[in-house]
């Protein structure tokens, strides 16, 4: 068994032989066989974030860095290049998201003005239809008191439509309407509708001789004209 053995670690140690390059002990560290091997190890360089930050106190600005990353190529693995393409992309993503916030902003702030302005001009549309057609119906009580004798005007039921008549003239005050001045005041077209031009040589000219039908305003607005006879 010992022969067996012997001959065995001699197999090995003839084919260690041929396989490993020989070394020399006169030979130089890193020469082998006449060739030269590094055998030092390589060296890694660790760049972190308060390396960067040193830069920047040292003068260096975020646009230079910016500038320097803009002419390395985009394959460099130097990682102040990586930091900086990164910020880069950070502050376009700000950016894009900042523009379409304002964009949607502006867009919910436009339509919720058409929304209110739209409201309000159907309120106004609504409250002068119903009021105009309250209008002639008070046409028609003062008609009818202009026109009633003399001999019924103190009876009591004269006084109860008198009565009737100043009750929906309240009601159209309280709704913003109020009366439209004419007889006597100079023709305003805004105001007043002429139906009849008349020659009078004791009025001036374009003055409001006589109301035809009474025109009243819902605050600022002409609900109706007031019907005139005007001198020329």
């Amino acid at each position: 068994m010992d022969k067996e053995e012997e001959g065995k670690q001699q197999t090995m140690s003839e084919d260690q032989e041929r396989v490993e390059p020989s070394l020399d002990d006169s030979q130089e560290p890193g020469v082998v066989d006449g060739e030269v091997i590094d055998v030092s190890e390589p060296e890694v360089v660790e760049v972190t974030a308060s390396d960067v930050l040193d830069d920047v106190e040292q003068g260096a600005s975020w646009q230079d860095l910016l500038e320097s990353a803009e002419q390395e190529p985009e394959e460099s693995s130097d990682p102040v290049v990586g930091l900086v393409n990164e910020y880069k992309e950070a502050v376009k993503a700000r950016d894009e998201w900042e523009d379409k916030y304002l964009r949607a902003a502006a867009e919910y702030a436009n339509a919720k003005r058409r929304s209110e302005i739209r409201a309000e001009n159907e309120i106004w549309a609504s409250r002068e239809r119903v009021l105009t057609n309250i209008l002639p119906v008070l046409d028609d009580f003062e008609r009818a008191f202009a026109a009633l004798p003399e001999e019924v005007r103190e009876s009591s039921w004269a006084d109860g439509f008198g009565l009737i008549q100043r009750k929906l003239q309240g009601v159209l005050e309280r709704e913003g309407v109020t009366r439209i001045e004419a007889e006597g005041q100079p023709f305003d077209p805004n105001l007043h509708q002429a139906v009849m031009m008349v020659d009078d040589a004791d009025n001036e000219s374009d003055t409001v001789l006589e109301v035809l039908q009474q025109g009243y305003m819902l605050g600022d607005r002409v609900l109706r004209p007031t019907m005139v006879k005007v001198a020329q």
